[in-house]
């Protein structure tokens, strides 16, 4: 089992470290990697890069709100926990689906049991199971940003490792999607909401995270936007 990646972005730098010293000590494997501001720590971001975000609500310039906003509309949902000596972006952090909201001086025991379940998380994350050369393929579902049929081929296009392709039915894999926000916007095409930034309306399609256009039929572009607006609804109230 792969250790748990974790970013510390805290601009203390005795907290930074006693943070780093704790994480040492958990029983939950991790690798830490210390950031001492938002905007260093986004500097360096690429999606599926860590598995735990441990982020300090005040500092400097960016706070670490606006920080993990920035890292939300990557499209990215790793867990995020946030440190603070105020409860005053409790309602922003439920917002941003945060993991945990840890005070300061963070306990130990809290600093375990929020790496438990980030572990938990990730290890129970829902997958896509598809056949390839003869072999079962996991993808996990957050990282997928649409589904396309060519001919007799199914592309499974994600944001992190290019394309997946297998021989298929695109109709054959919609089952498994059920109940995780995914919209067929086409008899062909199938996306992860999630992933979507904007309806081009124009053009009749959604644009998704990295650029590309999944186009969307005519006569489902209004219950294509419902679907999508929704979603974003949900996840302010923290349903997804």
């Amino acid at each position: 089992m792969a250790a748990l990646r974790v970013a510390v972005c805290e601009d203390q730098e005795e907290e930074r470290e006693r943070l780093l010293a704790m994480l040492a000590a958990c029983s939950v494997e991790n690798v830490p990697t210390a950031f001492a501001s938002g905007e260093e720590l986004l500097a360096e971001y690429r999606p599926d890069q860590f598995d735990l975000l441990l982020m300090d609500i005040y500092m400097g310039d960016m706070t670490g709100i606006e920080t993990v906003e920035r890292v939300r509309q990557m499209g990215e949902s790793v867990p995020v926990a946030f440190l603070t000596t105020s409860a005053d972006y409790t309602w922003e952090s439920r917002r941003l689906s945060a993991l945990m909201y840890l005070e300061k001086p963070v306990k130990w025991e809290r600093l375990e049991e929020t790496l438990k379940l980030a572990r938990m998380k990730l290890d129970n994350r829902p997958t896509l199971v598809v056949y390839q050369g003869g072999e079962v393929e996991n993808l996990p579902l957050e990282d997928i940003l649409f589904l396309e049929q060519q001919g007799r081929q199914v592309c499974i296009v994600t944001r992190n490792s290019g394309t997946t392709t297998i021989y298929g039915k695109l109709s054959d894999l919609l089952p498994q999607l059920e109940g995780a926000p995914f919209f067929q916007t086409h008899k062909s095409y199938c996306v992860h909401l999630a992933q979507v930034v904007k309806v081009d309306e124009a053009l009749r399609c959604f644009v998704m995270a990295g650029g590309k256009n999944v186009p969307i039929r005519r006569l489902l572009m209004g219950k294509a936007k419902r679907a999508w607006v929704d979603f974003l609804f949900a996840q302010t109230r923290g349903e997804r």
